[in-house]
C-alpha cells in the first residue's frame, strides 16, 4: 500500500511539473493586468522560454523579444529573467538584460540597450520640431527599485553615450560630437546627468520617479564650440539670464 502511495505522489508531482514546464506563456500573461501604455502582441513558448514579436511601451515599439526563466532563481522566491529584445534587422531598440524580481524590489543587472537618438526625441516636448542623429548607447551595471516604497530607486550605475550626436532642425544640419550621461540615483529618484562636456555648453539632468514621472532641468550656455547655425534657434529658449544662460526645463 505504502509503495502504491508512493508511487501515485511521484506520478502527480511529475505530471504537475510537466504542466508547469508546458504551460503556455500567453496563458499567464493574460491573468496579470499590464499598464495602459504596454500591449503585448503574439506571445508565444512556455513560461521557460517565451517569446513576444513586439511589445509596445508608450508608443515605442520593441520587436522580438525573448525571455528564459532560470529555474534555480525559483527556489529564493526572486525569479531571474534572461530577456534579449531587437535585431539589427529591425526598427527599435535592440538589446539584453537580467530581470530579478521579487515583493520587495525588481532589479535590472547587466543591461546593454542600443536605441536611435530620434525615436527618443520624437517623445519629448521640444522648442521646436528636430528630427535627431546619430545612436543612444545605454550600459548599465545595476539598477534596483524598491516597489513597496512606491517604485523608489535604491541603487543604480550606468553610463548613457549618444554617439555621433547631430539634429536636423531649421533646415540645417548640425552636428553635436558626442554627449555622455552617468545614471544614478538621487532622493529616490532614477537621475540621468548630463557631462557638462560638450559642445552645446548644456548641463542637464532628467528623473523619473516613480517609475512613471519624467522631469529635467538645466542650462544652455552658449560658448565658443556652440555651433554657428543654431544661433538663430536660441530665442525660441526664452530670455538668457545674467550668466549668459537659457533655462530648459520639462
Amino acid at each position: 500500500m505504502k509503495k502504491t502511495l508512493a508511487a501515485m505522489a511521484i506520478f502527480l508531482i511529475a505530471y504537475i511539473g510537466f504542466l508547469i514546464a508546458t504551460l503556455p506563456a500567453a496563458t499567464v500573461v493574460n491573468q496579470f493586468p499590464l499598464a495602459k501604455k504596454i500591449s503585448l502582441h503574439a506571445v508565444s513558448g512556455t513560461i521557460w522560454h517565451s517569446k513576444v514579436d513586439q511589445v509596445v511601451v508608450d508608443g515605442i515599439s520593441i520587436s522580438n523579444v525573448n525571455t528564459r526563466l532560470n529555474l534555480w532563481s525559483l527556489f529564493t522566491l526572486a525569479p531571474k529573467l534572461d530577456i534579449t529584445f531587437g535585431d539589427s534587422f529591425s526598427t527599435g531598440p535592440e538589446g539584453q538584460l537580467e530581470l530579478e524580481l521579487s515583493q520587495e524590489k525588481a532589479v535590472v543587472n547587466d543591461l546593454t540597450l542600443f536605441i536611435k537618438a530620434n525615436e527618443i526625441a520624437q517623445q519629448l516636448t521640444l522648442p521646436l520640431p528636430i528630427t535627431a542623429q546619430g545612436n543612444v548607447d545605454v550600459m548599465v551595471d545595476n539598477i534596483e527599485i524598491l516597489l513597496q516604497k512606491n517604485n523608489q530607486c535604491s541603487t543604480a550605475k550606468g553610463v548613457v553615450t549618444w554617439q555621433r550626436a547631430g539634429v536636423v532642425a531649421l533646415e540645417e544640419n548640425i552636428k553635436f560630437g558626442q554627449f555622455t550621461a552617468n545614471l544614478e540615483c538621487e532622493n529616490g529618484a532614477l537621475a540621468l546627468l548630463v557631462s557638462p562636456k560638450n559642445n552645446l555648453g548644456l548641463t542637464f539632468n532628467a528623473y523619473v520617479r516613480n517609475g512613471k514621472r519624467i522631469s529635467g532641468n538645466g542650462f544652455l550656455k552658449p560658448g565658443s564650440n556652440f555651433p554657428q547655425a543654431l544661433q538663430s534657434a536660441l530665442p525660441f529658449l526664452g530670455k538668457k539670464d545674467s550668466q549668459g544662460r537659457y533655462r530648459l526645463s520639462f
